[in-house]
Order: structure tokens, then sequence, then C-alpha cells
């Protein structure tokens, strides 16, 4: 039997848009700009001055970016899988565990 080598990496996902970032990226970026598009004017109008505006604005966009950038491109090392699925996994693992018993008793109904 023979072995070839595959000159392309099979398991990261495509880099659609350009080559640089894939459609999951996109997305992240295009929901982290709405965001940031929806509420920023807002906390820039309560600030009394532009430089405080300004202020306001930075310490309030970060949050959303950061979230971006931790869900859309960084790797968790350990699982070789971006944050944003490693967390879905995460959550959805208390609904994988169930009760489970040993042994051909089977007691259902309270019926022996």
């Amino acid at each position: 039997m023979r072995k070839v080598t595959v000159p392309i990496d099979m398991s990261s996902e495509q880099k659609a848009i350009l080559g640089i970032i894939s459609k999951r990226q996109l997305i992240y970026l295009i929901a982290g700009g709405a965001l940031l598009y929806v509420y920023i004017p807002i906390v820039y109008k309560i600030a009394p001055n532009f430089f405080t505006g300004v202020i306001m604005c930075l310490i309030s966009a970060l949050p959303i970016i950061i979230a971006t950038i931790i869900l859309g491109f960084l790797k968790h090392s350990k699982y070789s899988l971006f944050y944003d699925r490693y967390l879905i996994i995460k959550l959805g693992y208390k609904n994988q565990i169930g009760v489970w018993r040993k042994g051909p008793k089977n007691d259902v109904g309270g019926k022996k």
C-alpha cells in the first residue's frame, strides 16, 4: 500500500475571503462591528466633552473587541479548536451526562 503525503493542511478551515480570513471569522467581525456601530454613538453622546467621549468609547468598545478576537481568531492550544467551538462543546457537556447503571437489572417504573 502506497502512502501519499498531502501538501495541504486538510484539517484547517478554508480562508475564503481574499485568502486571509474564513467565512466564520468574517461573521464575527461583522457582528462585532455592528454592535460597536450601534452603541458607540450613544456612549459618545453621553460624554460632556470630546476627550471624555473618546475615552468612554474606547473603554466601552474594548470588551467587544476582545471577545471578537478570542472567539473568532484564537485557538485553544490543547484541543486545537477555536474558542467558539470549544465553548459550545463545554456548554453542551452537561446535557450529555446521564445516569448509567451497571448490570442487567431493568427497574422501570418501580416493577420488579
